[in-house]
C-alpha cells in the first residue's frame, strides 16, 4: 500500500505511488512505468515476497494452540479436584 502526504507545498510519496503515477494515473497491474521491460514492482520497489503458508500448516498451528489451552484448563481443574478431595479426606479423618 502506498501513501502520499501533502503539506505546505511538499509532496512525500512511498511505494509505487510516485509523482509519475500521480500525474499519469495508475499503471496496469504488474508493471512499473518508465523503467523498462521485465521489471516487476516487487523488484523495482524492493518489496518483500509474500510468504505462502499452507492451509494444513495453519490448521496444525491453530490446533496446537487450542490443545495447549485445553491442556492448561484440564490441569487446573485436576489440581482443584485434587485439593477438594484432600480437603474432604482431611475432614473425614478428623471426624
Amino acid at each position: 500500500m502506498a501513501f502520499v502526504v501533502v503539506s505546505e507545498g511538499s509532496v512525500s510519496v512511498s511505494g509505487s505511488n510516485d509523482v509519475m503515477t500521480m500525474a499519469l494515473g495508475p499503471e496496469h497491474p504488474g508493471r512499473v512505468r518508465g523503467v523498462g521491460a521485465r521489471i516487476s514492482p516487487r523488484q523495482y520497489f524492493n518489496l518483500p515476497r509474500q510468504q505462502r503458508i499452507k492451509f494444513a500448516d495453519q490448521l496444525k498451528e491453530s490446533l496446537r494452540i487450542v490443545l495447549q489451552e485445553e491442556t492448561k484448563k484440564m490441569e487446573a481443574r485436576s489440581r482443584e479436584d485434587t485439593l477438594r478431595m484432600e480437603a474432604r479426606t482431611k475432614q473425614l479423618v478428623q471426624a
